[in-house]
C-alpha cells in the first residue's frame, strides 16, 4: 500500500471511528420493576454549557450574555424531550403521561428554585416536589476545538431517570453527536442526542 493510499485509509478509518454515537447506559439493581410503578414523569430544563473554544469561534456570530443563551437552550431542549416523550409513550404503551413542561417550570418558579439550581438539588426532592413518579434530568456539553485534530467536535449529552418513592438514580446513559457538516447547529447536535438517549430509557409497553 503506497503513502497516498495509507492516508486516504486513515482518514476513513478516523471518520467512521469519530462519527459514530457512543452509549454508556446503566440501570439500577431494580430499575425495570421500579419504572414500571411510574404513571406520571416530569422533565427537568436541561443543563447547557458551551465550551470555552466553541465561545471563541462563535463570538464574530453570536454574541450576547452566554449564561442566558445556554438556560434558554435548556428550555428548548426540556421542550424536546417533552414532546419526543409524549409521542413516544403514547405510540408504544409505557403506560404513563408526562407533565406538561410549562407545568413543571410553573411548580419550580412557585417553589422559588432557580434553573441554575436544578443540577444541585435532589432530584427524588423535586419528583415529589412537582407531584409525579420520576423525573428526567439532562446535561449537555457543546465542544469544539479547532487546534486538536483528534479532538470529537459536537455535542456530549448526560440523561438520569430519578425516582421519587427511592428519591435514587433509576438509569443514566450518555451519548456523543459528532458533527456530520458544517451547517449542524448545536440545536441540530442536542436534539438528535436527546431523541436517541429518549429511545433508550427502559421503559417498555404495558399492553399484555
Amino acid at each position: 500500500m503506497n503513502l497516498t493510499k495509507r492516508f486516504i485509509f486513515l482518514g476513513i478509518f478516523v471518520f467512521m471511528v469519530f462519527s459514530c454515537k457512543t452509549n454508556q447506559a446503566t440501570i439500577s439493581e431494580n430499575g425495570n420493576s421500579i419504572v414500571q410503578m411510574h404513571h406520571r414523569v416530569a422533565v427537568l430544563p436541561f443543563k447547557v454549557i458551551f465550551s470555552d473554544e466553541y465561545k471563541a469561534m462563535s463570538r464574530g456570530r453570536s454574541q450576547g450574555n452566554w449564561p442566558e443563551q445556554e438556560r434558554v437552550a435548556g428550555l428548548d431542549l426540556q421542550k424536546q424531550c417533552f414532546g419526543i416523550l409524549s409521542k413516544r409513550a403514547e405510540k408504544k404503551h409505557f403506560g404513563f403521561t408526562v407533565q406538561d413542561f410549562l407545568t413543571t417550570n410553573k411548580a419550580l418558579q412557585r417553589e422559588n428554585i432557580r434553573f441554575s439550581e436544578l443540577q444541585s438539588i435532589d432530584k427524588g426532592k423535586l419528583a415529589r416536589l412537582l407531584g409525579v413518579d420520576a423525573v428526567i434530568w439532562g446535561e449537555t456539553q457543546m465542544q469544539y476545538s479547532m487546534r486538536n485534530f483528534m479532538a470529537r467536535n459536537g455535542m456530549n449529552t448526560m440523561m438520569q431517570l430519578w425516582d421519587a418513592e427511592t428519591a435514587g438514580l433509576v438509569w443514566q446513559n450518555t451519548t456523543f453527536t459528532d458533527v456530520s457538516n458544517r451547517m449542524d447547529s448545536p440545536q441540530d447536535l442536542a436534539s438528535r442526542s436527546v431523541s436517541n438517549l429518549i429511545s433508550s430509557l427502559p421503559y417498555k409497553s404495558q399492553n399484555h
